[in-house]
């Protein structure tokens, strides 16, 4: 039998110094655009009570949520997604804040998800919410917003593919299907599969250009011109303000500039049923599944008691760190090890303590061997850029492992207690500021 103290459970990964590094500058780079626009960044619980995630809309299916019980027995869950935790706290928490809100949040999500062949339970993202406005500008900010995300971790070549869920809402209404019938239509739909939809569609009371448009919408994509094409005579109001609210984005979003990374998609209809409009997901090479994903949400705050407008993004980090490879990131730091010979720890620990608040990445030697010269092999393994070897009398020896060459100083000179002018500065010796 497997001792499981070994392991960590399926769909769950440790991540070690480098990724994790990587990791967090990606963050960092997403974090910068996402301030920079306004987006302030806020955190909620792990796990919420139940309740928040069901109910009307059925916005993630029960089976996956990890679910358990608190000690009064009500059912918890561990957060599926963060746009239901961020509606619930906007709703109970800022309901009377000026509109529009704008947050951002990074962490991770819980939830049973296969990807790639690859059975993911912890899924690390970052994203943002902007709630309070019914605008189709709020729908291009967010997406702009992904895309400056995008560009800023270094992918250059990616697609974002813009779709419409009210335009497909309208049209299921329009052709009276039941919600098992939409369902059907939305699997068949998704893969493309135009053979099943003629079957669901042949027997329907309605216009011919209507049926044929249901039967189009799988390869209804690509540039503006698909929009004149799904405008057809015998469509439904609903579906048409649909139309003009996708035509307004994708002008919205070219009049910025990027026009050359999205498309437009109306066969496009995500599993996870609270979105009302704009629906989008980002693709790029060498990842088969999204990089990003979003889409507004107008009813998901009514279910908190407080109806606003809103739509957001969330970005999928490991897949980001799949996409660029670690290009760009995980750039090491240079570093200095410190070494004190006996009786020279407190200066050491001196010079190390004021180094590190001028910025510079100061590790002190505490290695198995207690001579300078395991020192030294400790700092070529670790790949370190300097050495400084500290003397009980204040003595200082710097030693740079990149250009093989020694400078005699002292702590207290090194420091610059005495006249600058008259020592090499820290970089001068081969110090690196983080």
């Amino acid at each position: 039998m497997s001792d499981w103290r070994l392991h960590t459970p399926t769909g769950v990964n440790d991540i070690l110094p480098e990724e994790c590094g990587i990791k967090k500058e990606i963050e960092a780079t997403i974090w910068a655009v996402m301030t920079a626009a306004g987006y302030k960044e806020v955190e909620t619980p792990a796990f919420e009570y139940y309740d928040c995630y069901v109910g009307e809309g059925g916005q993630i299916s029960q089976e996956a949520m990890f679910k358990f019980f608190d000690e009064q027995g009500r059912i918890l869950a561990l957060r599926p997604d963060f746009t239901t935790s961020i509606a619930r706290m906007a709703a109970t928490k800022e309901a009377d804040k000026k509109t529009p809100l704008r947050y951002m949040y990074t962490g991770n999500v819980y939830r049973h998800e296969q990807t790639e062949g690859v059975r993911q339970r912890e899924i690390s993202q970052t994203g943002i919410e902007l709630i309070g406005s019914y605008s189709y500008l709020a729908d291009a900010e967010v997406i702009s917003c992904a895309i400056e995300a995008l560009l800023a971790v270094g992918i250059e070549e990616f697609s974002i593919e813009i779709g419409q869920v009210a335009f497909f809402n309208g049209i299921v209404e329009q052709a009276g299907f039941d919600d098992v019938m939409t369902e059907r239509l939305r699997e068949r739909i998704d893969s493309k599969d135009s053979v099943g939809i003629k079957q669901l569609v042949k027997n329907l009371n309605i216009e011919d250009d209507v049926k044929q448009l249901i039967i189009d919408l799988p390869y209804l994509f690509g540039d503006a011109s698909i929009l004149e094409r799904a405008n057809i005579a015998g469509l439904n109001y609903s579906s048409k303000i649909a139309l003009d609210n996708l035509k307004s984005i994708y002008k919205t979003l070219c009049s910025y500039g990027f026009e050359k990374y999205i498309s437009l998609d109306l066969g496009m209809l995500q599993s996870i049923d609270y979105y009302t409009g704009s629906i989008f997901k980002g693709y790029t090479h060498g990842v088969g599944f999204p990089v990003c994903a979003g889409g507004r949400y107008d009813n998901l705050m009514s279910k908190f008691g407080a109806p606003k407008g809103a739509v957001g993004v969330a970005i999928g980090i490991s897949r980001i760190m799949k996409a660029v490879g670690g290009k760009g990131f995980g750039r090491s730091v240079g570093s200095t090890l410190a070494f004190a010979e006996k009786g020279a720890d407190a200066p050491m620990y001196e010079l190390v303590s004021s180094l590190r608040m001028n910025g510079c990445l100061v590790e002190q030697y505490l290695g198995e061997g207690s001579d300078f010269e395991s020192a030294m092999r400790y700092a070529e393994n670790t790949k370190q850029e300097c050495v400084m070897r500290v003397y009980s009398d204040g003595r200082l020896k710097v030693y740079d492992l990149n250009q093989n060459t020694v400078i005699d100083t002292t702590v207290n000179e090194f420091a610059g207690y005495n006249d600058e002018a008259m020592e090499p500065t820290a970089e001068e010796l081969g110090f690196r500021r983080m």
